[in-house]
């Protein structure tokens, strides 16, 4: 019997609130088909507690990131993201993770693949899933990139260097259109469950908004939400639905299986008190909107980076359930109250044309070397 393993040589690092195993393109086999079980058995896919793989059991520890060097004008290096299933043997690069995107730069800056320059290297990231540009400044020092700093994302312990990021003209990632049905907001009927609102938003990653009181939850819950089936098969229901009419699947149900990924869902309401996954009270006053978002099929413990661009997008162009919610907004900058605090995203917008996103975040090496896989 043949006992030897496999080895890849690898980087673990963390990107805001994410976690991903890092790969060089050239050191993983020139056939891309055979990518997909690669990465199922890097991350212990499927169980429940991937118990012999790298991954976290939670959507947001159970991703890979492929760089390399870009042949691109005016781009640094190309960024493939995936996200590997827990429950089902499914490895979906239909959308990008935009936490996982703020590690592309220090990693690439570490790895020799873009050039250090001193204080701020700017690093420009093409996302392979979404066509889309992502502008990363990065600091650096003795040319690596920074680590310590005081920077504070919410999600986060401690504070780290900050990283600011740019996604540009995000708008139409996956389907070329900002708002895909040309409705900024329309009416659906789930199944089960009756109407229900939605705006559904390609931006920086698809997403459908739903508001939560059409749901009929508070808008404040965490990790509870997750065993509330009823409550979790209307979103998936209407998620699936909202898929269909995104043209990722023919049938609503395939969702389930078939576009894991796409649409991430937003669930919106009024800025209200809430007590975040610390336990600390978190203020209606601190926030714009409170919103919580649902990933893989499980609320995300923080708030996803592409979503909060599309969020933003939303809260700024009027006829969204994100802006009637919100009501009339002069700043920028829109702070978005969720699962683990606030985050702020700085809109840049032209009229309702999008034209860049801004977000800060932390990202740091945990370890290299080997992942071995049998």
């Amino acid at each position: 019997m043949n006992q030897k393993q496999r080895k890849f040589p690898c980087v673990y690092m963390r990107g805001g609130t994410s976690k991903a195993v890092f790969f060089h393109k050239e050191d993983l086999p020139a056939d891309e088909k055979q990518w997909p079980e690669i990465f199922l058995k890097v991350m212990g896919t499927p169980d429940v507690k991937q118990i012999d793989g790298m991954g976290g059991t939670v959507s947001s520890t159970s991703k890979v990131a492929v760089i390399s060097r870009s042949a691109r004008p005016g781009i640094d290096v190309d960024y493939h993201f995936y996200q590997v299933d827990i429950v089902i043997p499914r490895v979906d690069d239909s959308a990008n993770c935009g936490n996982i995107s703020s590690a592309v730069g220090p990693y690439a800056i570490d790895e020799g693949l873009v050039e250090p320059v001193e204080g701020i290297t700017r690093v420009r990231v093409y996302n392979v899933n979404t066509n889309k540009v992502i502008e990363e400044h990065v600091r650096v020092q003795d040319g690596k990139a920074c680590v310590n700093g005081d920077a504070q994302i919410q999600g986060v312990p401690g504070t780290g260097s900050r990283i600011d990021m740019y996604f540009e003209d995000p708008a139409g990632a996956k389907t070329g259109k900002l708002f895909p049905t040309g409705q900024k907001k329309e009416t659906i009927d789930v199944p089960g469950y009756g109407p229900a609102e939605v705006t559904m938003i390609d931006c920086s990653n698809p997403v459908v908004f739903i508001k939560a009181k059409d749901l009929g939850i508070t808008g404040t819950e965490l990790t509870e939400l997750n065993q509330n089936r009823d409550v979790m098969e209307h979103i998936e229901r209407i998620r699936g639905i909202t898929a269909q009419k995104f043209g990722f699947v023919d049938d609503f149900m395939k969702a389930r299986t078939e576009s894991t990924s796409a649409p991430k869902v937003a669930i919106v309401s009024p800025a209200q008190d809430y007590k975040n996954m610390d336990g600390n009270v978190v203020k209606a006053g601190d926030m714009d909107l409170c919103v919580r978002a649902i990933s893989v099929g499980a609320l995300h413990k923080a708030y996803p980076m592409t979503v909060a661009v599309a969020t933003g997008a939303a809260a700024k162009i009027p006829g969204t359930i994100v802006s009637d919610i919100l009501g009339e907004h002069n700043s920028d900058c829109v702070r978005l109250g969720h699962s683990s605090g606030v985050t702020d995203v700085l809109m840049k917008m032209d009229g309702e044309k999008v034209l860049q996103g801004g977000v800060v975040r932390t990202a740091r090496r945990i370890m290299d070397g080997f992942v071995y896989i049998r």
